[in-house]
C-alpha cells in the first residue's frame, strides 16, 4: 500500500505546525520521520492515520484519496510510545480485542480467532505469556504486545509513534533489531516517528529529516549522512566540527570564500605538531574509541576527533599537547546551500 500525501498544511490556532508537506511512501517500505520535537512529525504521522485532518492538502493510499476518511475506515494499525494495553485483560485478550469488535459479519469465528491469536504471539515471541497480564511483562515484552495488536487487524498500513521512546537503551537496541527483521518477513507499508538518528539510521529503507514543519531532505541513511542538504541535517545527524572558511582554507589547500566546513569527528585527524595555534584539551577513553578535544583560538566550541583505538594507541597524542590538524572528508555550505561534498 503506497501512501503520497500532497501539500499539508497544518495549524494548531496560529501556530502553524505543517507547511506544505510533500510526501511519497512506497509499498513496502519503512520509512522514519526524523527531527526534533515540535518540528510537526508526529502531527503529519495522526493525519496519514486519520487522526487529525490537514487544514489545507491530500492523502492518498494507491491512488485512493482517503483526506476526509475516518481512522476506523482506514484499515491502519497504530502503536504508540506508552503501549496502550489494556491492563486487566491478559496479553490474548489484549491481542483479540481488535478482532472481537468488528462488525459481526466481519468477526473471525472462535476458532479461527485463536489460531490468529497464537500465530501472531508466536510472530512476536511471546507464544508463552497468552496468559499473563500486561503489569507480569517487560516493557519490551508489552511494547511487542501492542505491536501484535495492531497486526491483528491486518492493516495495510502499519504507523509508530516514537514506539521505543519508553525504554531503556539495551532493549530499545533488541526491539529495534527485532522489528527491523520482522518488516522483512511480513513488508506491510510502516511510518515510524523518532526524534534519535541512530534508531532512524537502523531500522529505516529511506529517512525524512523534518525541522519546522517542513521536510528538509528525503533519502536513504548514506546519503543522508555524506550529502546532507542543509546545514540543519547536517548538525542534527551527530556531531559534527564547524570550521569557517578561513580555517578550513588554511587546513584544506583550497581557498573557498564564505563557506563554513562541517566535518565529522570521525574523518578529523589529529597529530602531533609544534607552533600550530591548537592544542589538546582533553583525551577520553571510549573504549574501542577514544574521544580527544582540541581547541583552538579563533573557535568557540573544541574540535573533536575521534580516533580508533589501533590509531590512538601509536599516535603519543596526550593533554596539552600542539597538534596539526587534518580532514579526510568535509561538506561545504554557502549559508543554507550546498557547495560541494569532498
Amino acid at each position: 500500500m503506497s501512501i503520497d500525501v500532497a501539500d499539508i498544511h497544518y495549524a494548531y490556532g496560529s501556530a502553524p505546525a505543517l507547511r506544505g508537506i510533500d510526501l511519497s511512501i512506497q509499498s513496502g517500505e519503512l520509512l522514519a520521520l526524523l527531527g526534533p520535537s515540535g518540528c510537526g512529525k508526529t502531527t503529519l504521522l495522526r493525519i496519514v492515520a486519520g487522526l487529525e485532518f490537514p487544514d489545507r492538502g491530500r492523502v492518498a493510499f494507491n491512488g485512493r484519496d482517503v483526506t476526509d476518511v475516518s481512522a476506523r475506515k482506514r484499515h491502519v494499525g497504530f502503536v504508540f510510545q506508552h503501549y496502550a494495553l489494556f491492563n486487566h485483560l491478559s496479553v490474548f485478550e489484549n491481542v483479540a480485542f481488535g478482532l472481537r469488535v468488528r462488525r459481526w459479519r466481519l468477526r473471525p469465528k472462535r476458532d479461527e480467532l485463536q489460531r490468529k491469536v497464537r500465530d501472531l504471539l508466536d510472530l512476536v515471541q511471546l507464544g508463552d505469556y497468552a496468559h499473563r497480564l500486561p503489569a507480569q511483562l517487560s516493557g519490551g515484552q508489552r511494547q511487542r504486545v501492542a505491536l501484535a495488536r495492531a497486526l491483528a487487524v491486518e492493516p495495510e498500513i502499519l504507523l509508530l509513534d516514537e514506539p521505543f521512546g519508553a525504554l531503556d537503551a539495551r532493549v530499545r537496541g533488541d526491539l529495534r533489531r527485532w522489528l527491523r527483521g520482522l518488516h522483512d518477513r511480513i513488508h506491510v507499508t510502516s511510518v515510524f516517528v523518532t526524534h534519535d538518528q541512530e534508531e532512524a539510521f537502523e531500522l529505516a529503507d529511506r529517512i525524512a529529516v523534518m525541522n519546522r514543519g517542513r521536510i528538509e531532505q528525503l533519502a536513504d541513511p548514506q546519503t543522508l549522512y555524506t550529502q546532507p542538504a542543509s546545514p540543519f541535517v547536517c548538525r542534527f545527524l551527530g556531531e559534527v566540527n564547524e570550521l569557517p572558511a578561513a580555517l578550513h582554507a588554511r587546513w584544506s589547500g583550497h581557498a573557498d570564500a564564505d563557506v563554513t566546513a562541517f566535518v565529522r569527528p570521525h574523518d578529523l585527524d589529529f597529530s602531533a605538531a609544534q607552533g600550530t595555534g591548537v592544542r589538546i584539551e582533553s583525551v577520553r577513553d571510549l573504549g574501542p574509541t577514544v574521544r580527544i578535544e582540541a581547541r583552538h583560538p579563533a573557535l568557540a566550541a573544541p574540535l573533536v576527533a575521534i580516533h580508533e583505538r589501533g590509531r590512538f594507541d601509536g599516535s603519543g597524542l596526550v593533554a596539552g599537547q600542539s597538534v596539526a590538524i587534518q580532514a579526510r572528508r568535509w561538506v561545504l555550505f554557502r549559508g543554507e546551500e550546498p557547495v560541494r561534498h569532498t
